[in-house]
């Protein structure tokens, strides 16, 4: 987490004085010296909000069915409205109570909104996840079950070597879960973040027991201690407690490995 946070920290820094030299939107016309402070201070303040609605549109995309898109969409335009409020207190010096009748306030926003999707994008784009699997899987032309195969022989890459920058003794990795631009590592009691690509997690796995069910899930068949059908498709339920959405065109790879 200390990694995550300096990692993050030090990219809204940089953005916030690649900001100050450009000095868009009137804020050129600002000495440097006070568009260098304001600039990643508004950044760093901002961050927060848009990458904490980036979370729960995430949440509820999973859990609604709502397209990622939609919901990142809806966060990104209801976080800019805390942060130009912001703005206006910080950089137009303004109470709560002018802010709010200040003329400048509507395309303000448009402004802040905009450079929220610009940091936001790049952030995506370059930690972007996996493709959705829901986009890639064949259903006429499943897979060959070769992970309940090699479940039954109890040596993976997975819990021989997990290939992963995780902690010494962490263990078994039993699960990867997606998580904008960071994979939480499930193992057996404990879990770690690490700032990596989806798919670049699961290729590190090499040849193990694990199918990529979900978009932001990737399971390993001794991970599971139930299965529950959900109309169409089903719910795993890890043995740490984790309920794993699985993704309708995995269903039938799901079936031919054996697991359902």
């Amino acid at each position: 987490m200390a990694r995550r946070i300096i990692i993050e920290t030090f990219l809204m820094i940089v953005a916030g004085i690649i900001l100050a030299l450009i000095g868009p939107f009137g804020s050129y016309e600002l000495p440097l010296v006070q568009r260098l402070i304001l600039w990643p201070l508004m950044i760093l303040c901002g961050y927060p909000i848009f990458g904490g609605l980036g979370a729960v549109a995430r949440w509820l995309a999973e859990a609604a069915r709502i397209p990622y898109a939609v919901t990142i969409a809806l966060g990104l335009i209801v976080g800019a409205l805390p942060m130009t409020l912001l703005v206006m207190l910080l950089w137009r010096r303004a109470s709560i109570g002018q802010a709010l009748q200040s003329p400048v306030l509507g395309p303000l926003y448009l402004q802040v909104l905009v450079i929220g999707v610009i940091i936001y994008g790049a952030m995506y784009l370059l930690f972007r996840p996996a493709a959705d699997p829901e986009q890639k899987a064949s259903p006429a032309a499943p897979p060959t079950p070769e992970p309940a195969a090699a479940a039954t022989h109890g040596g993976t890459a997975a819990s021989l070597n997990p290939a992963l920058p995780l902690a010494p003794g962490f263990g078994p990795v039993r699960a990867l879960k997606g998580e904008d631009h960071y994979v939480r590592v499930v193992g057996d009691g404990r879990e770690e973040l690490v700032l990596m690509r989806m798919r670049d997690a699961i290729e590190r796995l090499g040849d193990s027991d694990g199918l990529h069910v979900h978009r932001s899930w990737w399971v390993t068949r001794s991970a599971i201690a139930a299965v529950r059908r959900d109309g169409r498709t089903a719910i795993l339920t890890l043995t740490g407690g984790h309920e794993v959405p699985v993704a309708r065109d995995m269903m039938p790879v799901l079936r031919a490995a054996g697991w359902l």
